[in-house]
């Protein structure tokens, strides 16, 4: 099983700006597409592991309160195992013993882990020459060799489009040194691609089918 941070605890004092991340407009996925089938670009998928301990939490200002994760049970001997230093740390609450440890990182289940994600992601691509669309903040664009490069991204699964095969290896290099340290992260190239769970078929010249 997959054990994750209990988001819910923290709903009563995050608001929705704090935790509510942007994705791709499904219109503007089709749209996209349908460009893409129309030029005939090469077609790239991708799906960047582990994308949110990746993510720094942000520092916080004077005065503010800090993230703290209780872990309590089995997970305490999961830790003590890891790195005994953390016997030093185990407090007794309720005859359980637990741990209580700052929180540096995004983790699965934190309600702000999308949005400190996206902002992650979004700055990484502007470093590299992106330039977001007005009217959908996971779309972007940018030129090289004087053809367009299109990104489109939900979360951590992003699709890319350029005439240009090296093109694409070329971001595909840098996106996996940039994000791919844990896990390498996969990579889909050819004319059929499973996407947000739709089948973009490129196969036909001009054509893009679902």
């Amino acid at each position: 099983g997959r054990c994750v941070f209990k988001g819910n605890k923290t709903r009563d004092w995050l608001s929705r700006e704090d935790t509510a991340s942007p994705t791709a407009l499904h219109e503007a996925i089709i749209c996209t597409g349908v460009i893409d089938a129309h030029e005939g670009r090469n077609i790239m998928s991708m799906d960047i592991p582990n994308a949110f301990i990746q993510t720094l939490m942000p520092e916080e200002e004077e005065g503010e309160d800090r993230v703290i994760l209780k872990i309590t049970g089995l997970l305490v001997d999961y830790m003590i195992d890891l790195d005994p230093t953390y016997r030093d740390f185990v407090v007794i609450k309720n005859g359980r013993r637990v741990i209580y440890v700052v929180i540096l990182r995004a983790i699965y289940g934190m309600l702000q882990a999308l949005l400190l994600w996206y902002r992650n992601l979004r700055a990484s691509l502007e470093e590299y020459g992106f330039v977001f669309h007005v009217y959908d903040p996971c779309i972007a664009n940018m030129m090289v060799n004087k053809k367009q490069l299109t990104i489109r991204f939900h979360v951590d699964d992003v699709l890319a489009s350029h005439m240009e095969q090296r093109v694409l290896k070329d971001f595909f290099t840098w996106i996996n040194e940039r994000y791919g340290g844990l896990k390498e992260v996969t990579c889909t190239r050819g004319r059929v691609h499973t996407y947000l769970g739709m089948t973009l078929d490129y196969s036909k010249k001009g054509k893009l089918k679902i």
